[in-house]
Formats: C-alpha cells, sequence, structure tokens
C-alpha cells in the first residue's frame, strides 16, 4: 500500500513538473509569435500597430500570469513571454526597418522597460487569484495602470489605443468576481483620478 501510494505521488508529481514546462514553453513561444506579429503590424496603418503594441503582449502575460503554477512560475512565465517579443524585435533588424517595437503609449520603450512592464503585469494577474483584499488590489493597481492608458489616449484622440486599453481593463477587473471586483474598480478609478490631478497641476 506504501508502495503504490508513492508511485501515485510520483505521478502527480511528475504530471505537475510537465505542466509546468509545458506552461513555459508557451510562454516563451506564445510572446515570440506575438512579436513577429507586431513586427509585421508596424510596417501597416499606425492605429492599428499603436493598438497592438503593447496592449497583445500586456494580454498575454496577464493570461500566462493568471495561469502559472505558484508566484515563482508566475514571474518566470512573465519573463518568458516578455522575452519572446525582444527576440522577435532583434531578428527583425535583418529586415528593412520599421517603428520600432515595444511601445507603451505611443512612446518606445527600452527593452529592459518593456521586459519589467510584461513581466509585472503577470505578477500582478497571478496575484488576483489571492483571496481578499490582496487580489483586489493586485487587480486595481493593473486596472489602475490601464485606466491612465485609457485617460490619456482618449486626451490625444488615439481611439485604437483607446478601444485595446479599455478591453485589457475589463479584462483585468474581470479577473475578480462580486465585491472583489468593485473594490478593484475603486482602487483604478482612485489611480485614475489621481493622474487627472497630478495632469491638471502640472
Amino acid at each position: 500500500m506504501v508502495g503504490q501510494n508513492d508511485t501515485i505521488d510520483f505521478l502527480a508529481w511528475d504530471r505537475r513538473e510537465r505542466a509546468i514546462v509545458r506552461h513555459m514553453v508557451t510562454a516563451f513561444a506564445g510572446g515570440l509569435l506575438l512579436g513577429a506579429l507586431g513586427e509585421v503590424l508596424a510596417h501597416g496603418p499606425e492605429p492599428l500597430s499603436a493598438a497592438y503594441d503593447p496592449y497583445a503582449y500586456l494580454l498575454f502575460a496577464v493570461v500566462v500570469g493568471r495561469t502559472a503554477a505558484g508566484f515563482g512560475w508566475a514571474a518566470l512565465a512573465g519573463a518568458l513571454a516578455a522575452l519572446g517579443p525582444v527576440v522577435s524585435m532583434l531578428a527583425a533588424t535583418f529586415f528593412p526597418p520599421g517603428r520600432p517595437s515595444l511601445y507603451l503609449g505611443g512612446d518606445a520603450m527600452v527593452p529592459g522597460v518593456a521586459l519589467l512592464a510584461v513581466a509585472l503585469s503577470a505578477l500582478a494577474a497571478h496575484l488576483t487569484r489571492r483571496d481578499g483584499l490582496r487580489g483586489d488590489l493586485a487587480a486595481g493597481l493593473s486596472a489602475g495602470v490601464l485606466l491612465i492608458e485609457a485617460t490619456e489616449a482618449a486626451r490625444s484622440g488615439s481611439w485604437s489605443v483607446l478601444t485595446a486599453a479599455a478591453l485589457l481593463l475589463a479584462v483585468v477587473l474581470g479577473l475578480r468576481r462580486g465585491a472583489g471586483a468593485v473594490r478593484a474598480a475603486l482602487v483604478a478609478t482612485a489611480l485614475g483620478a489621481v493622474q487627472i490631478v497630478l495632469a491638471a497641476g502640472a
């Protein structure tokens, strides 16, 4: 009986390890594919490429972070998801130049900053799985950043970016349920209000 239990435990551990490895591979491969598509779109219409980059990368980071097996795995998956587009961007240097990849709010990002932004999105998405105020705060802070992005896009008249930011904002808030979603929305609204006040005083 003891030997049988050990076998069952080993099989369960083996399945978990295989699932983690598949998740890491998916994070990197997905980031690579999204980055390749982003490089193609960089040569297309500006509204489309501006809506895609960085919001497609951030959405993917939210997915891999939310589905990670643990906090550390979420950090690694987020880093791999961010590394994929960087590899695609470097590979694109062999082709005719276009708009630099990895944008945020219309300004080109240094690759290190882009890596950090996507990785932090994955971590925040994983923290939204926590019960109570910690999960609400994680969702609210992420949503607040996106709300600020959407506000800036609306002020600049970039409706494609506004649409992308608003959709991702809805996804992030949707990670919480019931009262948790309301608290997360309040945190996001507070961040947005602070940004508006600071912008008005500048």
